[in-house]
């Protein structure tokens, strides 16, 4: 079995399936299983339960769910599209010293991690800074960042259908 990109289109999904994975007790410890041709039962690790469960809401909804592999090292154009900005911009980030990297001859590469790491850390930054300036004082504020962070996932999925 090769590991390349695919998509995968929403299908009816057993009802079952979505209430176990959309339930908070997922969140708690609760564990899931793969049965192995009946025999023998393997525990899933936690990130693969979250990454079934996003799959799974998103078809819920109606979208397409892609799977991309991506490698643990970056090219700048790669970090560029990750973070939504342009390639200079990621080298600039590089030579402040926002992202860690290393210089494999002229080239740089950036490690996953420190990218995720520092994309969530922007957004985490953003989404403060709007929480702190927002008008509505009646509003807690936990809520209206969860309302923010719904809403950037639903605009990146609506620029993902566009590109699409």
């Amino acid at each position: 079995m090769s590991v390349l990109e695919q998509t995968y289109m929403p299908a009816e999904l057993d009802a079952e399936l979505v209430a176990a994975l959309e339930s908070d007790a997922t969140d708690h410890g609760e564990r899931f299983y793969l049965d192995v041709a009946g025999e023998s039962r393997v525990a899933l690790p936690s990130s693969l339960t979250s990454m079934l469960r996003q799959a799974v809401q998103a078809m819920s909804e109606g979208l397409a769910v892609t799977i991309r592999p991506q490698t643990r090292q970056l090219s700048t154009t790669q970090v560029a599209e990750l973070l939504g900005v342009t390639r200079p911009t990621v080298v600039k980030l590089l030579e402040s010293g926002a992202i860690p990297y290393t210089k494999i001859g002229t080239h740089r590469r950036v490690d996953l991690p420190d990218a995720l790491r520092y994309r969530d850390s922007r957004r985490e930054a953003q989404f403060q800074f709007i929480a702190d300036t927002a008008v509505d004082d009646e509003q807690p504020r936990e809520e209206l960042l969860e309302e923010m962070r719904a809403t950037r996932a639903k605009v990146a999925q609506q620029r993902k259908a566009a590109r699409a």
